[in-house]
């Protein structure tokens, strides 16, 4: 499965090795940890959450299970707040 941002809600920059985004509706900037950057410019890139999954597990070396895990939560909680699309 593959996520889209929503370009309608929400403007997404890298700032350092993070992120912010903007929500457009609520006039909010949102400060995005390393982690939750990648996730999102996984999706930006159009990239599959496999492949996001295997990326993150490569380079903070943990499990792919607990990593698969944490990207599903991150995910919905994206998908939540309609910062991004299915």
């Amino acid at each position: 499965m593959t996520y889209k941002l929503n370009a309608q809600k929400i403007l997404f920059t890298q700032l350092g090795d993070e992120g912010v985004l903007y929500d457009t509706q609520t006039n909010e900037y949102i400060s995005l940890n390393e982690t939750f950057f990648k996730i999102l410019k996984g999706v930006e890139d159009s990239l599959p959450i496999e492949q996001i999954v295997t990326k993150l597990c490569d380079e903070y070396r943990i499990s792919e299970e607990n990593c698969n895990q944490e990207v599903k939560n991150a995910l919905s909680k994206l998908v939540e707040k309609e910062y991004i699309i299915e």
